[in-house]
């Protein structure tokens, strides 16, 4: 897929008709994969997760990139909450058993910063699935039409090169 069809589609999913539902998903996955590192098999399968929903992904994707960028001061929290998670006496064994098979090790779950993070998503992402619905509400109602009177957005709609592009 080439970049220009990929910026189309990302405006279509911005612009096209939502739920709030949806977006209130997209934030939520958004926000629980920009939380942890993503350089394992942990935020791969939390991705794959949410195209599995109806979530939205450009606003997934919009967020996932602000909570990346915030992440570190996040890390103070998720940091210590996986180091208790990890170092929990009765999960030892489990844990031990859980690195020595195949495959698990790569979604770096002894990474205190991945097991943090996750725990911390699973345990927000209610609440910012509730606000992402607000915000979904609030964004059909005005603030769509607004970004569909962006200039930018005008000239992509009508430019004609842009049409005849995708037509062929």
């Amino acid at each position: 897929m080439n970049p220009l069809s990929l910026l189309r589609q990302f405006i279509h999913g911005l612009t096209k008709e939502n739920e709030p539902y949806q977006i209130g998903l997209g934030i939520a996955f958004g926000f629980w994969i920009g939380l942890i590192p993503k350089n394992n098999l942990t935020a791969q399968i939390l991705f794959i997760l949410m195209m599995f929903t109806k979530a939205n992904i450009p606003f997934s994707i919009i967020t996932i990139f602000i909570f990346s960028l915030i992440s570190p001061l996040t890390d103070i929290i998720s940091d210590p909450l996986g180091y208790s998670i990890l170092n929990f006496k009765y999960f030892e064994s489990f844990f031990t058993t859980l690195y020595n098979t195949p495959i698990i090790p790569w979604t770096d779950f002894n990474n205190t910063v991945v097991m943090g993070g996750l725990i911390l998503g699973f345990i927000l992402f209610f609440p910012v699935y509730l606000a992402g619905k607000k915000f979904g509400i609030y964004y059909n109602s005005g603030l769509k039409e607004k970004i569909l009177k962006l200039k930018f957005i005008k000239a992509l709609k009508t430019s004609w090169l842009f049409d005849w592009y995708f037509k062929i």
